[in-house]
């Protein structure tokens, strides 16, 4: 029966085996991933369009301006149709006033009018210094030509009119961090980001204010803030649910959350250096480093642990062991619809073995 119900752990422990940090590239949401740590882009719903309060925002948050404008109202407005306590109307003056975005010859701004193509990308040109008078042509082919040269329209499929959604406005401004400025410099390193390989490198703005690893412990976890971007295995989520021994870690400043689900269930072979004061373990063959103090003593001698002991880890952003079930919680079943598998390793014959299997859980 033991042997039954570790084949269910070790099926489901597997489960979204994908694991990135979240400084890395993903597929299609790297430039998202990007500009979200950079505090230019918020939430999940990529697909919706942008407002003209919104891309003003952006464009401050893209600007050498990104810490000093805020959401609190200056008292006044530019716009009969944009009052003093609008969210934005700071976002907006400050485009406004530095020229990147212009209201309209009726006196009103249109805050809630889409953002289209050919505005977004004279906006972008203006902060990388190209003015009117720079450009071959009249508005807006000219702008768009423009954008297209420098690089600023890659991965955007619109066409003159098209209105920018907010995965659109990922690209653009990810495209604009590493194109170059009017005098030459890379626009993200005029604002004291390093560029390494064509690539803002956001580890370390990312890392410095990210609180974590935890735990889950149960479903009813209470952060300090409501998540308005998360992700999950390193893939954009639009849910923030916790499941027991999750691993989570967030950013409270860009309300940013990531979930780990990663897990490794089977037979300790080694612990490394030794026993006592172990900083790796390897379970079904395979070897973990030990990233916290906690995991640490919890697989250590001192706590009982020893090799030939079944265990689960709990594994975080980079790979590392978090946290270690033992005991009768490592029994935990769990029921669901296997999709696929891999194959199985065994050790000489022995009981060690992690079945790499997905599997759709009844709790999603």
């Amino acid at each position: 029966m033991k042997s039954k119900v570790l084949s269910l752990i070790l099926a489901v422990c597997t489960f979204c085996s994908l694991l990135v940090s979240p400084a890395s590239a993903v597929s299609g949401d790297s430039a998202v991933q990007m500009v979200q740590a950079l505090g230019i882009l918020d939430g999940t719903n990529l697909e919706s369009p942008v407002t003209r309060a919104e891309f003003s925002k952006m464009l401050v948050a893209a600007s050498s301006y990104k810490d000093s404008v805020s959401s609190e109202g200056s008292g006044y407005s530019l716009f009969r149709d944009v009052k003093s306590s609008y969210w934005a109307s700071e976002y907006i003056r400050c485009a406004v006033s530095e020229g990147w975005m212009t209201g309209y010859t009726d006196g009103t701004f249109r805050p809630d009018e889409t953002v289209k193509l050919e505005e977004a990308c004279a906006a972008v040109l203006k902060l990388l210094g190209y003015d009117t008078s720079a450009l071959a042509g009249s508005f807006p082919s000219a702008q768009l030509s423009k954008a297209a040269a420098l690089g600023l329209r890659d991965g955007i499929s619109l066409k003159q009119g098209g209105t920018m959604a907010r995965r659109d406005c990922a690209a653009l401004f990810s495209n604009l961090m590493t194109a170059k400025t009017s005098g030459g410099q890379i626009y993200a390193e005029t604002l004291g980001y390093t560029v390494t390989n064509g690539e803002v490198d956001y580890t370390a703005l990312t890392l410095e204010n990210l609180s974590g690893p935890y735990v889950a412990e149960n479903g009813s976890v209470s952060l300090p803030f409501q998540p308005t971007t998360v992700y999950r295995n390193g893939e954009v989520s639009s849910s923030a649910a916790l499941n027991q021994y999750d691993v989570y870690y967030y950013d409270q400043g860009s309300s940013t959350l990531w979930i780990y689900t990663d897990r490794v269930s089977g037979k300790i072979t080694e612990l490394s250096p030794d026993a006592a004061s172990p900083t790796s373990v390897t379970v079904a063959g395979a070897t973990y480093q030990i990233g916290s103090s906690s995991a640490a003593y919890q697989l250590s001698a001192l706590n009982g642990g020893k090799t030939g002991s079944v265990v689960t880890l709990l594994l975080g952003m980079d790979g590392s062991v978090v946290d270690v079930i033992t005991g009768s919680d490592v029994e935990s079943v769990y029921y669901g619809m296997v999709e696929s598998s891999e194959k199985v390793v065994t050790e000489d014959g022995d009981a060690a073995v992690q079945t790499n299997v997905t599997v759709i859980c009844t709790d999603g």
